[in-house]
């Protein structure tokens, strides 16, 4: 039996917003995770607008689940 595999983009992303969660959750504590999901939006908007990248739904999406995970 194969298990499914994350691509790396979207580990990554759930890496960040593990990271920015556990770096903020001792100071804000469960807020920590309205600032991750801040943060990924603005990013994949910023994506989007600066032509700089693709801005995903998914992406965002895979920050703020790599957030929630360092809270539950």
């Amino acid at each position: 039996m194969n298990l499914p595999q994350l691509p790396q983009d979207k580990a990554n992303h759930a890496l960040y917003g593990a990271l920015i969660c556990a770096s903020l959750n001792w100071a804000i504590g469960p807020y920590a995770l309205l600032v991750v999901a801040v943060v990924a939006i603005g990013k994949e908007i910023y994506d989007v607008y600066s032509k700089t990248g693709h801005g995903e739904k998914a992406d965002a999406l895979w920050t703020i689940v790599g957030g929630a995970l360092v809270l539950f």
